[in-house]
């Protein structure tokens, strides 16, 4: 009888580390979201914020399940152990090799977006060509988004060279 307790104890601890793991799993996720889309402080922040709250949540649903919603330190502990050993271990190589993947499937992405709207983009200059001319007015204003779209599409292409 007491044997079987334990074993369910320890059981219960073992799914709390991989709960941890699980947990910093998907934070990494978030990493590389981050390092694809740089973020601002504040940005960062509420992201971190709304995900720990997730996490919390998680936990607490975990435990209320598995440990008749008894707060059990050695669950936030067992937790606490697979963030750590998932971090040390594991952490480095999915964040870096995520990014990478990522990114490369944006870069290519990328390009099939070129190549298929690149007969659009012919049309569009030789309807533009057919117009005419344009009040100084309507011109001052295609001239500014223009050059707004210029700067868009350049650092659009720096990023996606940077891959």
């Amino acid at each position: 009888m007491v044997y079987g307790e334990i074993l369910r104890q320890g059981q219960l601890f073992g799914t709390a580390v991989l709960l941890g793991a699980g947990l910093l799993f998907l934070y990494d996720f978030l990493r590389i979201f981050r390092r694809i889309l740089k973020h601002n402080t504040a940005g960062i922040a509420v992201e971190d914020i709304v995900f720990w709250l997730f996490c919390a949540l998680g936990m607490f649903g975990f435990m209320y399940r598995y440990n008749e919603g008894v707060i059990r330190g050695f669950l936030v502990f067992g937790a606490a152990v697979g963030m750590i050993l998932y971090s040390v271990f594991i952490s480095r190589y999915v964040v870096r090799r995520g990014t990478a993947v990522l990114r490369r499937v944006l870069h290519v992405l990328y390009r099939v977006f070129a190549l298929i709207s690149k007969p659009f983009r012919l049309l569009a200059g030789s309807a533009k060509k057919k117009a005419g001319k344009v009040s100084h007015a309507g011109k001052k204003s295609v001239n500014g988004w223009k050059k707004r779209l210029k700067k868009i599409g350049k650092a659009v292409k720096i990023g996606l060279s940077k891959l």
